[in-house]
């Protein structure tokens, strides 16, 4: 019977290898059926644009800071980019303008043109490259905010829009510069330098503008510097503007201070339940090694919380992260209401390259603690087949003997096995896949450890074809990724309840895992190789149970 699975599996990967993966250019993906309809005409300079695609990058280039806006009955995707290494340019510079993407799901994007330029060296305080910011709409008039980048020194500017697709700077830029009441601004003799000794730049950037429903005017939250918190040198803050015509602001004030000296950015404001929060990307190279609740984390986003949109924002340091994980886990976040959902999206590190994220929704878990939850009514649409969970092989659980921890059954739908004392065993199942999703329920813990394994599908699966093990251990409250070395590689805090029923749910997409317990993004991580696996499960030095197990083929 193996033997014919085997043929099977192989038969698979040969014959109907083009239903499994793409063919050409990783970026060109002609599945789904988005509402905005791909652009006719390739840019000259980029090549054929990106159509119809998930895990979104513009073609031949990568993305990092994102924002939103949504126009009737499409979401537009704003971005800065650069070069991928190993691709050949006709331009002289890494960089482009703002990219711009659209998308009638949140999930499949088309490119469209770039929008501004990279920069304008005929403008006073444009001579480098634009920064992030935001895009509002206002009585039909669209409004792009972004930070005006002059050597050092940073301002906010804004252009206007009746499309979204072309765009003219405000003549009256810039309307945001640091006021030296509160902020490090500009020494009275220079457009460029510092007023203050030792620090050689003026911080103004990434602004996020909120509707005060009110007042009827906006709030606007921007980054700045300031040496007001009494610490050894100056920190990030968050400054506060308002404006009643988006052109013209008067600066309020602080509402945000970091708990040290760090320099968090990439901001995002918002209202849920009642309580407004504002977020922040940070990484403990921003100069705080203690800026997290979660020990593991390297990189990510923070949250802090206010009674109103004019603050004060404080973090709660027992429980501060949103997102997080290693530098190859996600980062620089920011949200948008569609569909009657607050929805995030950020940047995952896929491979090196920084692509889109897949949606999430903006939640609470059971302790009221700001969370990333699974987009129920978005990411099953990703799906598109179902397999029935078969044991392909249960490969030996040491590199040389044919050793091996326990044995896996199923009876009546349920998966399980009982390994010996200080032993693991994997089951590998039938469907290979390039993306795929995994989901299953555990009622009660009883092995030190266990979690998903994807596996190379070859005709025997040996230990060394585990090519990425993602481990759950509730013993010691994390999760972790590891493969068949069990070598340390990316992890993260979450504290299991004994006695508590659990809902698991893995998808792969591209070069991202994201793994969400009852609903709520507990860990994510791009993988370092990708390809066609085999989905498995183990246990670790104990017996495990494993209901409601499901498999499903996500589209490429």
């Amino acid at each position: 019977m193996k033997y014919i699975k085997n043929l099977l599996i192989w038969y698979i990967l040969l014959a109907g290898g083009s239903l499994l993966v793409s063919c050409g250019d990783d970026n060109i993906v002609t599945k789904g059926n988005p509402i905005e309809n791909p652009d006719p005409e390739p840019d000259p300079e980029a090549g054929l644009r990106v159509v119809n695609k998930v895990k979104y990058r513009p073609y031949n280039y990568m993305m990092w800071d994102n924002w939103y806006i949504v126009k009737e009955d499409s979401i537009h995707l704003f971005h800065l980019q650069g070069i991928v290494n190993g691709v050949s340019y006709s331009r002289d510079t890494n960089l482009r303008g703002f990219g711009h993407a659209a998308s009638g799901d949140l999930l499949h994007w088309n490119e469209k043109p770039e929008v501004l330029s990279l920069y304008d060296k005929s403008l006073d305080n444009e001579a480098d490259f634009r920064y992030t910011g935001c895009t509002v709409e206002h009585q039909g008039q669209y409004y792009t905010f972004y930070t005006m980048r002059k050597w050092a020194g940073q301002r906010i500017g804004v252009a206007l829009s009746d499309d979204l697709y072309t765009w003219k700077e405000y003549e009256g830029n810039p309307v945001i510069v640091p006021d030296g009441r509160w902020f490090i601004t500009f020494s009275s003799n220079s457009s460029t330098g510092s007023s203050y000794a030792n620090w050689d730049r003026v911080d103004c950037r990434d602004m996020v503008v909120v509707k005060d429903k009110s007042g009827g005017g906006f709030y606007g939250y921007f980054v700045s510097s300031s040496d007001m918190s009494g610490l050894t040198s100056p920190t990030a803050v968050i400054g506060l503007a308002y404006s009643t015509d988006l052109l013209h602001w008067e600066q309020r004030g602080i509402v945000y201070y970091p708990t040290g000296v760090s320099m968090p950015e990439m901001i995002d404001v918002f209202e849920h339940e009642g309580v407004w929060y504002m977020t922040l990307t940070t990484a403990k190279d921003n100069g705080s090694l203690t800026a997290f609740s979660d020990p593991y984390i390297t990189r990510g986003t923070i949250y802090a919380t206010a009674v109103s949109p004019q603050g004060p924002f404080v973090e709660d340091m027992k429980d501060n992260v949103l997102i997080g994980g290693q530098l190859s886990s996600g980062y620089s976040m920011r949200t948008v209401d569609y569909q009657g959902e607050r929805r995030l999206m950020y940047v995952d590190v896929d491979d090196g390259v920084s692509v889109l994220s897949l949606p999430k929704n903006i939640g609470l878990n059971n302790q009221g603690k700001l969370r990333a939850l699974y987009a129920s009514d978005l990411l099953p649409k990703l799906r598109i087949q179902e397999i029935s969970p078969v044991i392909y092989d249960q490969p030996a659980n040491s590199f040389g003997w044919p050793t091996y921890g326990g044995l896996w059954k199923e009876k009546e739908g349920v998966f399980s096995c009982k390994t010996d004392k200080d032993s693991w065993q994997a089951a590998i199942f039938e469907g290979v896949s390039v993306n795929m999703e995994i989901s299953f329920t555990i009622e009660d813990f009883q092995c030190s450890s266990f979690g998903i394994v994807l596996a190379r599908p070859v005709a025997e699966v040996s230990l060394s074809d585990l090519s990425h093990i993602l481990v759950i251990e509730p013993k010691k409250d994390r999760v972790y990724l590891t493969d068949h070395t069990w070598d340390f590689q990316n992890c993260r805090s979450y504290i299991f309840e004994e006695g508590r029923k659990y809902d698991f749910r893995m998808l792969l997409m591209g070069n991202t895992i994201e793994l969400y317990i009852n609903d709520e993004l507990v860990f994510n991580s791009s993988l370092h190789s990708s390809g066609n696996y085999l989905p498995g499960v183990f246990a670790n030095d104990g017996t495990l149970d494993v209901l409601n197990l499901k498999l499903f083929r996500l589209e490429e």
